[in-house]
C-alpha cells in the first residue's frame, strides 16, 4: 500500500503525492495536508512509529515539505481505523486488543474531529456554509450560499480555496453539475417557457431576456470565479472538473464559452487527459445537443432554409429577401429568445452551427486518434451533424457504419433505384458495432425532426423498436408530437413554402396520426401530450374533436391543484417548525410552477377556441348554444372579458367577479436584424420589441414570506407579491398583530418575517 501521509509542495502549495485510498474522508486528507509542523528526533528504530518503519522517506521530483515520517500515534490510529474498519471481538487477538488500544483510537478520532472543525471555522462564512450544505447533500442550500462567493474579496477567496483540500474542491464542482441541479433545485421541471407564458406568469425572476434560466447563468458565474481562484493558487483543473464546467456552459447556452474552455485545456497542457466522456460533453455543450442547453425549446433548435443557404441549398435573392422579412416579423414576437449574447446584432444560436466543418473535423479526429466510439458520443455527434443539416453524413458514417442501419432513402424526397420496389423506402439492418438503445431513438428524433424529416424519424424509431425489442417511451412520443406540430405551424411551414421545399411540411393530420399510434402502443397520455394535440386541432378549426380532449386535460389540472394544496400545507408546516427541508420547499415551488403553467395552457386553448368561432347564420346553434355552454363550463380559464364573433358582430361578456388581466409595457428591446438588400452590401434593420408585464393572481411573481402573504392567499393564488391591505391601520400595532393571527390561524402561529427567507432563491 502506498503511504497516504506523503505531503509534497508544488509552487508553495501542499498536496498529496500519492492518491489516498478510495473512500478516505476529506477531513482526514485535510488533516494530513495542514497539520502543524513538528520535528522528529533522530532516535533508534524502536522509538519510531510503525508507519516510519514500514514506509521509508519518499524521493522524487518534488521536494518534501516536512518529514514524511512525522506521524503521531493518534493519527496512525485514525488512519488505521479508516482503512481497516471496525473489527468484531471474535477476530481480535488477546495480546493486541485492549483498553489501551481502544482509548488511543478514541483519542485520535476526537483530535482529528477537533482539528477539522477548527479548519472549517477558519473559512469565510459563504464557503463554510456551502461546505456544510455539501456535507448534508442539500443542493438548494448549497446554491444559496454559493451565490455569495462572487461577492467575496479576491484575496480572501484565493486563501479560502488554497485552504481547502483538492478533493473537496472536486466535490464542489460535482455538486454544481447542472444535471443534478436541474433535478434538485430547478422548479420549472423541464418545461419550455414561451414568450407569452414568460410575460403572463411574470417569470423574470426565473428566466432572463435571452430565454436562459438565471439559475444556470449564476451557476456558471460562480464556477468561473472558483476556477479563477483555483488557478491563482497554482493549481489546474482535472478532467472530471472540465466535464462539469462544460455542462455549466451548455446549460447557460454559451457555445462560444464551451469552445474557449476546450482550448483552455491546450493552454494548461492538460489536453492529453481528454477521453471519450470529455469529448461527449464538449460536443453536447458546443452544439447544444441536450434539451436543457436550449431551455427545452425546440424552436431554437429548428433548422431553417435560411440557415441552409450556401451550405446545403442555393436560394435565389428574392427568396432570401422574403425569408429575411419573415425572420424580421417573427423575431419581434420572440424578443431576445434564442439569440447569441456576444453578437451586437440579432443572430440566432443555430446560425453558429449551420456549417458542418467543426463537427466533421471533430469526428475524423476521434477516429484518427483511436478513441472508442461509444453510444453517447455517437449520439452527440449525430445531433451535431443534424444542426448543420448533414443528413447524408448521418446516414452513411454513423447509422450505417456503427449502428447497422442501412437506409434506402436518406431523406423523405430521395428515392433510390432498387430491384425490389417493395424495399424502395425500407430500412435494412446488418451487423452493428454499437448496439442501438433508447438514446439513439432520442437522437434520431432530434436530428431528423429539426430538419423537417418527421416521416423518416418516425420510420427509424419504429425500426429500432421492432428490431432490437425496445419499447418506445412516452418521452419519444412527446418529441415526435412536438416536432410534427412545430413543422406544421405557420411560421415554419411558411418558411419552407417560400423556399420552394414543400415536402418538409408534414400533413395537417400528422399530429393526430402520431397521437393514434401512441395510443395503439398502450401509452397513457398526460397533460403535455394533450396540450400538443389540442393546439393542433384548434389550429385546424376542429373544435368538436378538441372539446372532449380539453375536458380530459382539465382533470389533470384539478389533480395538480390538489397536489399544490398538499405541498402548501407541508411547506407552511415546515417553515412553522423551523426545519427548512429543501425537499418540501422544492416540492412546493415545483407544484406552484406546474399549476400556473397548466392554467396558462388551458387559458390559451379557450382564447383560441373563442377567436376561431365563425358563423354567418344568426340562428346557428354554434354561437347561440355551444359557445355560451363552453364559457360556462370553462369559466375559470376564459379571458375576461370573453369575446367571440357572430353573424351580426362581436359579443363581449364581462364578469365582474373574475379578475381582469392588465398588461403594462415595461421597456423596449432594441434590435438590429440583418436583412438581404438589393445590393450586395449587408444591411441591418432597426426594430424595438415591446416587453410586457401582466399582473395576475396566477402569476409566479414575488417571494414574500408566509407571515406576510397568508395561508389563504397561498392556497388560492400562486402570486406572492406584497399588496397593501385596505384595512391596515399602521398606528395601532396591537390591531396589526391581531389581523396577522386572525389571517393565519394555528397552522402558522409563531412565524416571523425571517422564518422562510431560506426559500427566497430564484
Amino acid at each position: 500500500m502506498l503511504p497516504v501521509n506523503s505531503v509534497v509542495a508544488f509552487g508553495g502549495h501542499r498536496a498529496l503525492l500519492h492518491t489516498p485510498p478510495k473512500g478516505t474522508c476529506s477531513r482526514i486528507i485535510r488533516l494530513r495536508l495542514y497539520r502543524h509542523s513538528r520535528t522528529t528526533p533522530h532516535t533508534n528504530i524502536s522509538s519510531l512509529s510503525r508507519c516510519q518503519i514500514i514506509f521509508p522517506s519518499v524521493r522524487g521530483l518534488a521536494t518534501a515539505v516536512e518529514s514524511t515520517n512525522a506521524i503521531s500515534d493518534q493519527e496512525f490510529a485514525l488512519f488505521n481505523g479508516l482503512l481497516t474498519g471496525p473489527k468484531s471481538s471474535s477476530r481480535v487477538s488477546p495480546d493486541v486488543g485492549g483498553p489501551t488500544s481502544s482509548s488511543r483510537d478514541t483519542a485520535g478520532t476526537h483530535a482529528a474531529q477537533e482539528l477539522a472543525d477548527d479548519l472549517v471555522k477558519q473559512l469565510p462564512n459563504p464557503i463554510q456554509k456551502a461546505l456544510e450544505a455539501l456535507q448534508q447533500r442539500d443542493t438548494r442550500r448549497f446554491l444559496i450560499y454559493l451565490r455569495r462567493v462572487p461577492l467575496m474579496g479576491e484575496l480572501e477567496l484565493q486563501e479560502a480555496v488554497a485552504a481547502l483540500p483538492r478533493t473537496t474542491i472536486t466535490e464542489f464542482f460535482r455538486a454544481m453539475d447542472p444535471l443534478s441541479v436541474a433535478r434538485d433545485a430547478d422548479p420549472s421541471d423541464q418545461a419550455h417557457i414561451q414568450v407569452g407564458m414568460y410575460q403572463t406568469l411574470h417569470l423574470e425572476s426565473l428566466v432572463d431576456d435571452w430565454g436562459v434560466r438565471k439559475l444556470y447563468s449564476q451557476l456558471l458565474q460562480c464556477v468561473l470565479v472558483l476556477i479563477a481562484a483555483l488557478k491563482a493558487s497554482g493549481q489546474v483543473l482535472q478532467a472530471e472538473e472540465y466535464i462539469y464546467l462544460l455542462r455549466c456552459t451548455g446549460a447557460a447556452s454559451d457555445p462560444i464559452g464551451a469552445r474557449w474552455i476546450w482550448n483552455d485545456m491546450v493552454r494548461t497542457q492538460t489536453a492529453d487527459s481528454r477521453q471519450e466522456e470529455l469529448y461527449t460533453e464538449y460536443t453536447s455543450a458546443r452544439f447544444l445537443t441536450r434539451p436543457l442547453f436550449t431551455g427545452y425549446d425546440k424552436t431554437r433548435r429548428l433548422v431553417t432554409p435560411r440557415n441552409l443557404h450556401k451550405t446545403r441549398i442555393r436560394l435565389p435573392r428574392n427568396v432570401l429577401r422574403r425569408l429575411d422579412r419573415l425572420r424580421f416579423n417573427t423575431r419581434l414576437a420572440r424578443l431576445y429568445k434564442g439569440l447569441l449574447k456576444d453578437v451586437p446584432h440579432t443572430e440566432d444560436i443555430m446560425r453558429k452551427m449551420r456549417k458542418n466543418r467543426p463537427a466533421t473535423r471533430l469526428f475524423f479526429k476521434l477516429r484518427s486518434d483511436g478513441h472508442p466510439m461509444t453510444e453517447p458520443l455517437l449520439c452527440s455527434l449525430l445531433i451535431a451533424f443534424g444542426r448543420a443539416g448533414s443528413l447524408r453524413f448521418i446516414g452513411s458514417y454513423i447509422l450505417h457504419a456503427y449502428f447497422g442501419i442501412d437506409m434506402r432513402r436518406l431523406t423523405y424526397r430521395e428515392r433510390q433505384n432498387t430491384e425490389n420496389p417493395s424495399e424502395e423506402n425500407g430500412i435494412i439492418s446488418h451487423n452493428w458495432r454499437v448496439r442501438p438503445t433508447l438514446r439513439l431513438m432520442e437522437a434520431v428524433v432530434e436530428a431528423y425532426g429539426s430538419n423537417g424529416e418527421i416521416a423518416v424519424a418516425l420510420q427509424l424509431v419504429d425500426h429500432i423498436s421492432k428490431t432490437h425489442h425496445i419499447p418506445i417511451p412516452r418521452s419519444v412520443w412527446q418529441d415526435l408530437l412536438e416536432w410534427a406540430y412545430i413543422l406544421s405551424s405557420p411560421a415554419t411551414s411558411v418558411a419552407w413554402k417560400k423556399a420552394c421545399i414543400p415536402y418538409k411540411i408534414p400533413l395537417p393530420s400528422a399530429v393526430k396520426l402520431i397521437w393514434d399510434a401512441m395510443i395503439s402502443y398502450d401509452i397513457q397520455p398526460n397533460f403535455e401530450q394533450y396540450n400538443i394535440v389540442i393546439r393542433s386541432l384548434l389550429g385546424r378549426h376542429q373544435f368538436g374533436n378538441a372539446l372532449p380532449l380539453m375536458r380530459h386535460a382539465v382533470a389533470f389540472y384539478d389533480a395538480q391543484c390538489r397536489e399544490y394544496e398538499e405541498a402548501v400545507f407541508e411547506y407552511v408546516q415546515v417553515i412553522r417548525d423551523g426545519v427548512r427541508l429543501s425537499s418540501s420547499i422544492h416540492r412546493y415551488e415545483k407544484a406552484r410552477f406546474k399549476k400556473a403553467r397548466m392554467w396558462y395552457e388551458i387559458r390559451t386553448w379557450c382564447r383560441t377556441y373563442l377567436l376561431g368561432i365563425r358563423s354567418y347564420d344568426p340562428n346557428n346553434p354554434l354561437t347561440t348554444v355551444v359557445v355560451p355552454d363552453f364559457i360556462r363550463e370553462f369559466q375559470p380559464f376564459i379571458p375576461n372579458p370573453a369575446q367571440y364573433r357572430t353573424a351580426t358582430g362581436y359579443i363581449l361578456l364581462y364578469n365582474p367577479s373574475l379578475e381582469r388581466l392588465h398588461g403594462v409595457s415595461v421597456r423596449h428591446l432594441p434590435m438590429w436584424i440583418p436583412m438581404k438588400p438589393k445590393r450586395k452590401r449587408p444591411a441591418y434593420m432597426y426594430a424595438a420589441a415591446r416587453k410586457l408585464s401582466i399582473f395576475s393572481s396566477q402569476s409566479l411573481a414575488g417571494h414574500a414570506p408566509v407571515a406576510k402573504s397568508g395561508l389563504a392567499a397561498l392556497l388560492t393564488s400562486t402570486d406572492r407579491t406584497l399588496k397593501p391591505s385596505v384595512n391596515r391601520i399602521p398606528e395601532s400595532r396591537d390591531m396589526k398583530n391581531f389581523k396577522w393571527k386572525d389571517n393565519f390561524g394555528p397552522l402558522t402561529k409563531g412565524l416571523d418575517d425571517e422564518d422562510d427567507g431560506y426559500d427566497d432563491y430564484s
